[in-house]
């Protein structure tokens, strides 16, 4: 039984609070069923390449991780584009329009003050630079912009767990993680990340094998690690008829409609 049902299993007729689920086993479920919402999605084939990176994220995880979530008795509750006011401006010492905005949160009624206890992920756009240059420019984005808000506590600020999706365009899974790797060493207006924090490929969950993992220090100096799930669409029907969702990760071809998922795990 995978940690998904026994999850469920165990949440059936009880509310989370009595429930007493970890926040480990909490987040193992959000990796499990991120991947089984995306596999729906995919079957589906409603994913568009023009689809801003807003789209995706709703589409994900309103139509996809909400209801599968509920259908399974799943402690797991879906908010997309939520606003995250610092103490700050809890205190009116800063202008809450200067909240920043959480692509996606998935969190679980824990405690009195649950609501600063969630997972979050940041979504952006990336592609091969190898099918066009363009996409050279949303790689940078994606670390000056995603991982970056993670290490600088703009999101997650305290908490060990947290994710980042990023919607591949273009191009080959391997192609992507070597250009991401390739511009943290050159990030505009923030310090050069070293080799340290470069994506490794990491274990699979269940059958999806395409999971890598980084490791970064805020800017505190607490340690935490993102885990990195590539997820592919047929956006452009680039892919054979005969590629399952089991073995579509590893095709060998050139493709130019894939998404890319990453998921951040602290430690």
């Amino acid at each position: 039984m995978s940690q998904l049902q026994q999850v469920a299993s165990s949440s059936i007729g009880r509310s989370s609070k009595s429930c007493k689920l970890t926040w480990a086993d909490f987040v193992s479920s959000v990796l499990q069923i991120t991947i089984q919402a995306y596999q729906l999605m995919f079957t589906d084939q409603i994913a568009k390449i023009d689809w801003e990176e807003n789209v995706f994220t709703e589409r994900l995880g309103v139509d996809y991780i909400r209801p599968l979530a509920f259908d399974r008795d799943l402690p797991i509750r879906v908010s997309v584009r939520n606003k995250i006011h610092t103490e700050a401006m809890r205190e009116g010492t800063q202008p809450t329009i200067q909240a920043k905005e959480i692509d996606m949160m998935l969190f679980d009624v824990w405690e009195r003050n649950y609501h600063r206890k969630y997972f979050a992920w940041e979504a952006k756009r990336v592609g091969d630079k190898r099918v066009d240059l363009k996409y050279n420019n949303l790689n940078s984005e994606y670390v000056n912009e995603a991982i970056y808000r993670f290490i600088e506590g703009d999101y997650s600020d305290g908490l060990e767990d947290a994710g980042v999706l990023g919607y591949v365009l273009a191009g080959m899974v391997d192609n992507i993680v070597k250009d991401i790797n390739g511009s943290m060493g050159n990030i505009r207006n923030k310090p050069a990340l070293p080799a340290s924090n470069f994506l490794q490929l990491a274990s699979p969950v269940s059958s999806f094998q395409d999971i890598f993992r980084s490791s970064h220090s805020r800017s505190e100096g607490t340690l935490f690690c993102l885990q990195h799930l590539f997820l592919t669409f047929n956006l452009d029907n680039c892919f054979p008829k005969e590629i399952t969702i089991e073995s579509y990760s590893h095709a060998s071809f050139a493709c130019h409609s894939q998404l890319f998922l990453v998921v951040g795990v602290w430690m």
